[in-house]
């Protein structure tokens, strides 16, 4: 302050900076709680849609089951959801109402069952600037895709931490994992091991 001449410009007095960067630290703090609940808001509500979603497809081929109709196939609009919700697949999304209840019967490495459907710029764009930052679409479809693999193909349960992705050269980081995790495409538990959500 000695070294400064009398009445300095805001933006030239360090006391006054200080002062405006505390404020920002505390708007900044502010507004990652209410991103953090908007988040899990949206997370809540995806799981949500996709349990309505897989709940109606298995009473409508019920119905069919039962009535004897033929299976009716997904339309435009259907398939276009199903994408969106990245729920499922369309051939999964089918194959539940051509094979009711036989979850169980189809043969493992079919199409049906271990069909991957990797992330679009689209999707990504869905994802606050602030979390996606820098992450590459490419980088963020190869660890989906390892972990797809990893938990639905190899059909493993148990979580996995960030150390153990890289062993298995999976390639992981924060903030590829935090993408992935807003899109409710894996979950985290208390120690930050992630899963993929089936």
């Amino acid at each position: 302050m000695k070294s400064l001449p009398d009445n300095p410009a805001a933006e030239e007095n360090p006391v006054a900076l200080l002062e405006e960067l505390a404020v920002v630290k505390s708007r900044y703090k502010t507004l990652c709680t209410q991103l953090e609940k908007v988040s899990l808001e949206q997370r809540e509500s995806m799981k949500g849609i996709r349990a309505a979603l897989e709940s109606t497809m298995k009473m409508v081929q019920a119905l069919q089951q039962h009535a004897g109709l033929e299976r009716s196939p997904l339309s435009e609009e259907e398939q276009a959801a199903a994408q969106q919700l990245t729920c499922q697949t369309v051939k999964e999304m089918e194959s539940l109402v051509e094979e009711p209840f036989s979850s169980g019967s189809t043969v493992p490495g079919s199409t049906e069952e271990l069909h991957f459907k990797p992330l679009t710029e689209e999707t990504l764009t869905t994802v606050p600037r602030t979390i996606r930052s820098t992450v590459k679409l490419a980088d963020l479809n190869t660890l989906y895709r390892e972990l797809f693999n990893h938990f639905v193909v190899n059909k493993n349960r148990a979580a996995l931490s960030i150390s153990q992705m890289n062993k298995m050269n999976m390639k992981a980081t924060d903030s590829r994992i935090q993408i992935l995790k807003e899109l409710a495409i894996v979950e985290l538990d208390k120690q930050g091991n992630v899963k993929l959500v089936v």
